[in-house]
């Protein structure tokens, strides 16, 4: 019988908790839509003035995940937390899941997280105040 052995690795000093997945982080990227299950346009550092919605889209590659596993999108500006949405994740070596939030100008963080609140993976964006409108006369 063959012998399997599993290794996790974590941040940080202590001991590693065993990970009830084994669910690999392929890609993941901000963009401004997803279709057809596919990012459309990768958002690199900023997202254009005036964009209203961002999405962050991950792509996993998982052999193995216990019932009822979730992965956690949170979305963080200037250092709060402003939202985050869950997403189930099942066997597959490519599984695709994304969450969009509504943004405003600040620095922004979006994080992946697994049901055990283990980071998974991260993208840092900034959103920028628009022009001041012209005045009148």
């Amino acid at each position: 019988m063959p012998l399997i052995l599993t290794v996790a690795v974590a941040a940080g000093s202590g001991s590693a908790a065993a990970q009830d997945h084994d669910c690999v982080v392929r890609q993941f990227v901000l963009t401004g839509l997803v279709s057809n299950l596919e990012p459309q346009g990768v958002v690199e550092g900023n997202y254009p003035v005036g964009t209203e919605r961002a999405y962050g889209f991950a792509r996993l590659d998982c052999t193995q995940v216990r019932a009822g596993e979730t992965f956690w999108f949170h979305w963080v500006r200037n250092d709060q937390e402003v939202g985050r949405s869950k997403a189930r994740v099942d066997v597959s070596r490519n599984w695709r899941i994304w969450s969009q939030s509504r943004i405003f100008p600040g620095e922004w963080v979006l994080q992946l997280k697994d049901s055990d609140g283990r980071l998974q993976a991260e993208r840092r964006f900034s959103v920028a105040e628009p022009p001041p409108k012209p005045t009148q006369n």
